[in-house]
């Protein structure tokens, strides 16, 4: 019997945009209009050079490279503009924010190009050539020039979409495929490529057949491992421009929607999709991204998190329609959304606890969960929070105020014997009183507070508390009583300081009971 499992198949999509620049001027209707050639130039050293020309500049014989007084001199009707870098890349990340509708995986490779991680996402597009054709053509209708590759690794597709007019290729073909290119093809050093031609060697069938050693020897390390990564021999780490969601679900859709009515449709089938994926999983989801992909091509979306993972797909889809109630900005969907995808951002397990049938508990957890989620969706997340403890000296100190995904539950003032050892309120500043006690370190038989003499009539203490001394050296020890009244009210007090250390101690009422 045969144990192995082959590894999952990978594929990757190469988008190239030889002329990025151009079209950026030709789009924005800053280029002229009657026809003349564009260029861009930077400066190289102490004179200018083309950075990038449009198709009529390259028809004219004009390229990348050439110096600017050369391109003047064979077409002085040249149309040239300082090339802006930073406008480039600002587009580039446009761009790729626009892929996003085919994978949640791309990878900028600048300064024209991307890299789309498409394994397992063909099938949502009717198969690789529809993906390719309908990526190459949604990018000429924006007014881009496009080149499109589909190959086992982004090395492979990086040379393709660049070198080669084969759009698809798979592993078994691979090597074939690759023989016939130039060496530039590898993306090596200006120094290994200048050396490899040197020996004579201009294409990478003729590198793949040489012996490995002698071939390692002469170009380098960095030339081998090229090599290696478009045979598919070594994996290229590629840094995504957003983490991959763990779990998400995609809908395209035969017509673009414009009314929220049918944006929740749509997201109540992504909940649907998504809640089958985490249950795979055993997990839920503790953070949720939804993108609507308009035609316009941009991408408007909104976050949800949730206080407990969640793969329920009615309470998702809940508060998806309670968040997107309230954000009716999302909708400014100009022509219409073509594609919605909902990412499972942070997943979490879900652990099931056993459930006493003989008896229902008085505080349901999921009840209060599904409150807070309700109230984050409607009012915030930042707005919603909850009491939590933690361990310290000073009392008040003991609670924060925390989010509801980070608190440790609600504070517990009574232990398993009933018996309340802290009050519920809590005075923010501890108030000076004035007690009169029976012997000097005793409780005090009564006290004045906010000019009212109280008489006690029970007590109970001390419960001793020193000072954290890493925090405040002059800190003095605290003696908590709890006492009540002739009247039957409670009160937390404490004497701060002991008489025989010099300086007389000082009585604080510092909480009330109920």
């Amino acid at each position: 019997m045969n144990m192995s499992s082959a590894a999952p198949k990978t594929r990757w999509l190469a988008l190239w945009l030889p002329r990025l620049a151009t079209d950026r001027l030709h789009r924005a209707n800053a280029a002229p209009s009657d026809g003349r050639p564009v260029a861009l130039y930077a400066k190289s050293g102490n004179a200018f050079a083309l950075t990038a020309v449009d198709p009529r500049a390259s028809e004219a014989g004009l390229s990348e490279g050439m110096a600017l007084a050369d391109a003047r001199a064979m077409q002085p009707d040249l149309a040239a503009y300082v090339d802006d870098l930073s406008a480039n890349s600002a587009l580039l990340d446009a761009i790729a924010d626009w892929c996003e509708r085919f994978t949640p995986i791309v990878v900028l490779d600048p300064p024209a190009g991307l890299f789309l991680d498409i394994s397992g996402c063909a099938h949502l597009f009717d198969g690789e050539t529809a993906l390719l054709k309908e990526v190459k053509t949604l990018l000429h209708a924006q007014g881009f020039a496009a080149c499109v590759a589909i190959a086992p690794n982004p090395a492979a597709a990086w040379a393709f979409a660049r070198f080669a007019d084969v759009p698809i290729v798979d592993e078994n073909a691979l090597l074939d495929a690759l023989a016939p290119l130039p060496i530039a093809a590898l993306r090596l050093t200006t120094a290994a490529a200048a050396l490899l031609r040197r020996l004579g060697l201009t294409t990478i069938g003729q590198i793949a057949h040489a012996p490995r050693a002698p071939f390692a020897a002469r170009a380098g390390q960095h030339a081998m491992q090229r090599l290696d990564q478009a045979l598919g021999r070594t994996r290229e780490a590629l840094m995504p421009r957003r983490p991959p969601p763990p779990v998400f679900a995609v809908r395209r859709l035969v017509e673009p929607i414009v009314t929220l009515d049918a944006v929740l449709i749509v997201v109540e089938a992504l909940c649907a999709d998504l809640a089958t994926k985490l249950d795979r999983n055993g997990a839920g989801a503790r953070l949720l991204r939804l993108s609507l992909f308009g035609l316009d091509g941009k991408i408007r979306g909104i976050e949800l998190g949730l206080s407990k993972p969640e793969r329920d797909p009615k309470p998702m889809a809940r508060l998806l329609r309670e968040r997107l109630n309230v954000t009716p900005e999302n909708f400014d969907a100009e022509f219409g959304f073509e594609a919605m995808r909902l990412d499972a951002v942070a997943i979490a397990p879900i652990l099931l606890h056993p459930t006493d049938l003989a008896s229902a508990s008085v505080c349901d957890p999921a009840a209060e969960a599904r409150l807070i989620d309700t109230l984050a969706a409607r009012l915030g997340a930042d707005r919603i929070g909850r009491l939590g403890v933690r361990e310290t000296h000073a009392p008040e100190r003991a609670t924060i105020w925390a989010d509801t995904s980070q608190a440790n539950g609600t504070i517990a003032v009574a232990p398993d014997d009933g018996v309340m050892r802290r009050p519920l309120t809590l005075l923010a500043r501890a108030q000076p009183i004035e007690t009169i006690a029976s012997v000097p370190d005793g409780h005090p038989v009564r006290f004045r507070w906010r000019r009212v003499l109280r008489e006690i009539a029970r007590a109970e203490g001390p419960e001793r508390i020193t000072p954290n001394w890493l925090r405040a050296q002059d800190a003095r020890t605290r003696d908590y009583y709890r006492v009540e009244d002739r009247q039957g009210r409670r009160y937390w007090l404490y004497r701060e300081g002991f008489y025989d250390k010099g300086e007389p101690p000082r009585w604080f009422l510092h909480g009330l009971f109920a």
